[in-house]
């Protein structure tokens, strides 16, 4: 288990989220190392996992950059998650084999990217590389769009064979309705983007 009540952590406490996200990354090398695990062993750790996605969920923010040493920690948990995941799909547990197929996933995902600076209105325009970022299976969220400024790059992605994303939905940590997935930017996979221009004040007003 986590020796940190990562729940009761303030954003800006990077040192110890790392700290948290790395216990419970090395909670899933020990796990899927281990043949002989048990159901409570596997809830225990499901737990922990939770909890780091709940972390990832509710204190990083759309349009606000992760510092390099929690952008880190998260790259290592999701891809140790992701190998879990792999082994368990086919698990002959089937605990083990239930909790992959939810959250394994594939189809069409969205992903905004922008600034939440007022000040600074620029484009962001997309990276593509192999760290795991937020996206969700809704097309339209007019939350995240109210939290960016500027023009928003909006992208689709449609993920296929070979490839998973983790479904966050599945373990209940995805905030509000934006059911949310973690996935890389790989550009075989993008089907669309999009730049969607900041509506100027008073531009939809019927003209008289």
């Amino acid at each position: 288990m986590i020796s940190i009540n990562m729940n009761s952590l303030w954003s800006d406490e990077t040192e110890k989220i790392v700290k948290g996200i790395s216990e419970a990354t090395n909670n899933i090398i020990e796990y899927r190392n281990n043949p002989n695990t048990s159901k409570n062993m596997f809830c225990e750790l499901i737990e922990d996992i939770t909890t780091v996605c709940d972390s990832w969920t509710g204190k990083t923010y759309v349009g606000s950059p992760k510092k390099d040493a929690l952008k880190n920690a998260y790259q290592a948990f999701y891809e140790e998650l992701m190998q879990l995941l792999i082994d368990m799909k086919n698990s002959k547990k089937s605990f083990e084999r239930k909790t992959a197929n939810a959250m394994l996933f594939r189809g069409t995902i969205y992903r905004y990217l922008g600034t939440n600076d007022c000040m600074n209105k620029r484009t962001v325009k997309p990276e593509f590389n192999d760290i795991y970022v937020s996206w969700s299976k809704c097309p339209d969220n007019s939350y995240l769009l109210s939290k960016l400024y500027g023009t928003v790059t909006l992208m689709t992605c449609q993920i296929s064979e070979p490839l998973y994303g983790i479904d966050l939905e599945a373990l209940g940590c995805s905030r509000g309705n934006e059911k949310e997935v973690v996935f890389p930017t790989i550009e075989k996979y993008i089907t669309d983007i999009e730049y969607i221009e900041e509506e100027e004040e008073g531009e939809d007003n019927d003209q008289t």
